[in-house]
């Protein structure tokens, strides 16, 4: 009898043990014809878990494109246990033209949209392609990130609160990824058609989180090694890998909540934190500042915590966002 994760995924047909097969996919969609989609699938020779990891869902967030990349070199079926299906960018139309967190085909934010729409634009069908071709049919999603062109950030993984059993268990591998910081949410930090990929997700019983490292649109070969090794950490904690992962560090530090800083007016940003400071609520942040050299706006943190990321880009347009601030577990 055929193996079930060997053809839990029905664009790939049916896999055949202890071999990889990289593919580049037409996605189902009428928007969607024109692009083809690369995709890797290693089959184990021995079976076990179906494990989804994509990256580039933002196309200039390069470190999770390369960990991906790394990954589909480094991991060999003879000693794998079940199905690992890797796709290194979503946002293709992103990637090729440098666009920051949106489809330059349609201007959404494709981790705004989730689950996605068939019937849709572009971004909305992408979104509807990836969740239920290969997010929803895994017993476990991985989706990586990291700082966008203009965004510097302290590496964190990011899941859904709450008690339920598909969320405890993504805390539990968000946890053993290894990043230095964990954020549950119970819900999408900004408005969209929809929400975000690991809340979607959980939705339909996969556990799933987001795990970022790297920025500035930078290739950088330590946030690369993060998310490379913390997939591995999570693969060989679901007992998929025959040979050890990399050490797991200290448990990360745990936060209830996520703020992001926008500014009102348009003009200059001048951030006076950086990534990894802890500030305190009423504590001024940086202010923003007209081409005349005025302060239009003091930025001052709502919130005690840690400050996450930070938009490195001083061009500033009304309402842009300039920083995140995660709030710790009480």
């Amino acid at each position: 009898m055929m193996r079930e994760e060997l053809g839990r995924f029905p664009l790939l047909g049916i896999l055949e043990p202890g071999t990889v097969t990289r593919r580049e996919l037409i996605l189902p969609g009428p928007a969607l014809v024109r692009d083809r989609w690369p995709i890797i699938a290693i089959a184990g020779a021995e079976p076990g878990p179906a494990v989804f990891v994509n990256a580039g869902i933002h196309g200039a967030e390069y470190p999770a494109i390369e960990a991906v990349i790394q990954l589909s070199r480094l991991l060999d079926p003879a000693h794998v246990r079940g199905v690992i299906v890797l796709m290194p960018v979503v946002n293709l139309p992103a990637f090729w033209q440098r666009t920051m967190f949106v489809c330059p085909v349609d201007g959404l934010n494709p981790n705004r949209v989730f689950p996605g729409d068939p019937n849709g634009s572009y971004t909305q069908q992408l979104v509807h392609a990836l969740f239920h071709n290969f997010i929803r049919r895994a017993d476990v999603a991985i989706d990586l990130h990291g700082g966008d062109l203009v965004e510097a950030l302290e590496p964190f993984a990011i899941c859904r609160s709450g008690d339920r059993p598909v969320d405890q268990r993504a805390q539990e591998l968000a946890s053993v990824f290894g990043l230095p910081h964990l954020v549950t949410i119970s819900g999408s930090v900004q408005a969209g058609t929809g929400t975000m990929s690991f809340l979607a997700a959980a939705e339909y019983g996969v556990p799933a989180f987001i795990a970022e490292a790297g920025g500035i649109g930078q290739l950088q070969p330590e946030a690369v090694a993060l998310l490379r090794d913390g997939v591995l950490r999570v693969l060989a904690h679901l007992g998929m890998l025959a040979e050890p992962a990399p050490t797991t560090p200290t448990q990360p530090a745990r936060y209830r909540a996520f703020e992001w800083l926008y500014g009102e007016h348009a003009g200059l940003f001048y951030a006076a934190v950086q990534p990894g400071e802890s500030v305190r609520a009423g504590q001024c942040v940086g202010h923003i500042g007209s081409l005349f050299g005025e302060v239009l706006e003091e930025i001052k943190s709502p919130v005690d915590g840690r400050v996450l990321f930070v938009t490195t880009s001083p061009a500033m347009p009304a309402h842009g966002l300039l920083m995140g601030i995660a709030v710790p577990e009480d």
